[in-house]
This record gives structure tokens, C-alpha cells and sequence, in this order.
């Protein structure tokens, strides 16, 4: 199963402490290292956080203890947190960092600071006075994965999404003649255009039945919609004001995008029908192609179709 969210603690670092060590009567001790920092690093060849356990905590090392003959403990190792692009780290209730690009590398939290040692105390009396902070810092982060597509494929469950999907790109979606068999996000490419199927709709998706939203984070970056509806449906036209009307309920943003009607399973009626389904669409100004997946001239038009309106 996808996980596109999880919530963790990060600390940083505990400063070392300095060392007072002497040797007859004379200041030998070294200060103490700086604690890990915490990091996060994109890296494309992650595609979701189950690497993640809610609520852990995941820590850097601590910094050594200051040692005696003046030697400095060693620096805490840095922690680095490998998350998948367009991942975006919540801290604060505010988004912190959002992780683009391979290799991206943000600083999140700082090592706590090595106090110093009573041979740095001796050439700078100050020292002992002053205020190190080497506690490490603590915070809260929820890494929310927002998946990134050309086209996304919605409408209510046996539409036919997956199917099509299987068909256009490299996709080995699931399928099945029962409701929710697309329970994740699932992705193909079709000649650089990046294609992704959500979960089935169902009238109140918006107030949680079914799967509920909480995949809606994943249609932002979309170009275009496309709203499947089975011809197997012997009014086309309710079925896609009735998908109108969730979709509106769950995001103003989502409904207002670019769509196209996708009409499937073309083979279940006759031509005639699908012509006047079509002409159903057309009639309100409404882009619109029709499919089966048992014919391959059908599946080429609705390919050309897609990277024509993209």
C-alpha cells in the first residue's frame, strides 16, 4: 500500500561535554564535539515514505566527549533522511521544505555545541561563563507525498480506468469486475506524458465513504482531467453530472481543471448507441472519445486525443 503520509520526531545531536582533565596541575582537557545534524535528501529512486514508521523518532549522533592532551571529541554523525521528489516536510503546522530535485539537501535541524574544555577555558576565561547551548534540537515533521502526473484518471469504481491505463503505457494496475480494486495511486507513461489512475469515486467520497479524499493532494500538479464512465451505464450523461458534482464537492480546484470524457467499453452497445452518447457530450461543448480495450484503432485515437489536449 501507498504511503503518502507519516508523521516522525527528528532530534539532532547532543553537544559532548568538555573535558577538565589535568596533569600536574595543568589544564590538558580537549572541548567536546558538535552534535549530527539532521538533513534531508531528495532521491528519486524512492517512490513513497514506507521506509517511515509513524511517531519514531530518528536521531543523529551525539558529539563525543572532549578528551585529555588537548584532543577535541569527535562530531556527532549527521542523520539524512532520504525522501521522494515533490515530498513536502510540515514543521510548525507550515510547509518547511519542499523536495523537488535529485539530490536536493536541506538543513533541518542543527547540532547541539560542544563545550569547551579547560584548556580553552584557561586561554579564554569567558568560556566558562558563557551560555553552549548543546542540547539538540527536537521537532515534529509530517512528510507528505504529493505524486506528480500529466493526466489523472477518475470516476466511479469499473469505469474501466485501469483497464485503459494497462493499455496505453507500461502499467500492470490491477483489475477486476468488483469495486476498489485500484486502492492506491497507480501510474503508466505514454510517450513522456505521465498517466495516473486514482481510486474509484462514490457518491459522499466527499465526506469520507469509500476511499475518501485523501488522495485529492495527488491531483495538483494535473494538466488534465479525464472522467471515465462506463457505457454499460444506459444514461452516460446523469452518471457524469452525478461524478460533476462530487468531484465539486471534494475541490473547487480539481473541478475547475481541463477535462476530457472518456467513454469505455464501447464493445458492451452498438455503434449507434456510442455515436449518440458521444453526441450527448458534444451537444454541451464537452471533449469527448470513446474506447474499448479490445480494439487497438479506439485506444490509438484516445492516445492521440490526450496529447493533443495536453
Amino acid at each position: 500500500m501507498l504511503r503518502d503520509t507519516v508523521k516522525i520526531r527528528i532530534q539532532s545531536g547532543r553537544g559532548g561535554a568538555g573535558s577538565m582533565s589535568t596533569f600536574k596541575n595543568r589544564s590538558t582537557g580537549g572541548d567536546g564535539g558538535r552534535g549530527g545534524k539532521v538533513y534531508i535528501l531528495g532521491n528519486e529512486n524512492i517512490y513513497d515514505l514506507s521506509s517511515f514508521i509513524q511517531n519514531k523518532t530518528y536521531k543523529a549522533e551525539d558529539g563525543k566527549s572532549g578528551e585529555k592532551k588537548n584532543k577535541t571529541g569527535a562530531i556527532g554523525k549527521d542523520l539524512v533522511l532520504s525522501v521522494p521528489l515533490t515530498t513536502e516536510v510540515i514543521i510548525d503546522g507550515a510547509v518547511a521544505y519542499k523536495i523537488t530535485k535529485h539530490g536536493q539537501k536541506e538543513l533541518v535541524l542543527k547540532g547541539g555545541l560542544g563545550k569547551p574544555g579547560n584548556i580553552s577555558i584557561k586561554r579564554n576565561p569567558k568560556l566558562e561563563y558563557k551560555i553552549f547551548n548543546s542540547e539538540p534540537e527536537k521537532k515534529v515533521a509530517e512528510l507528505v507525498l504529493k505524486l506528480k502526473s500529466d493526466i489523472i484518471f477518475i470516476g466511479y469504481p469499473n469505469a474501466g480506468k485501469s483497464s485503459l491505463l494497462n493499455s496505453l503505457t507500461d502499467a500492470k494496475a490491477k483489475t477486476a469486475s468488483y469495486a476498489f480494486t485500484t486502492l492506491d495511486p497507480q501510474i503508466g507513461f505514454m510517450d513522456g506524458l505521465k498517466l495516473m489512475d486514482l481510486p474509484g469515486l462514490i457518491e459522499g467520497t466527499h465526506e469520507g465513504k469509500g476511499l475518501g479524499t485523501r488522495f485529492l493532494k495527488h491531483t495538483e500538479s494535473a494538466k488534465l482531467v479525464a472522467h471515465f464512465i462506463s457505457l454499460e451505464n444506459s444514461d452516460p450523461l446523469k452518471v457524469y453530472e452525478s461524478l460533476r458534482k462530487e468531484i465539486k464537492s471534494i475541490s473547487e480546484e480539481l473541478y475547475n481543471k481541463r477535462e476530457v470524457i472518456v467513454l469505455t467499453k464501447t464493445d458492451e452497445i452498438k455503434e449507434e448507441a456510442v455515436e449518440r452518447a458521444e453526441r450527448l457530450f458534444k451537444n454541451k461543448g464537452l471533449e469527448v472519445v470513446s474506447c474499448s480495450i479490445i480494439d487497438d484503432k479506439s485506444i490509438e485515437e484516445v492516445k492521440r486525443r490526450f496529447k493533443e489536449l495536453v
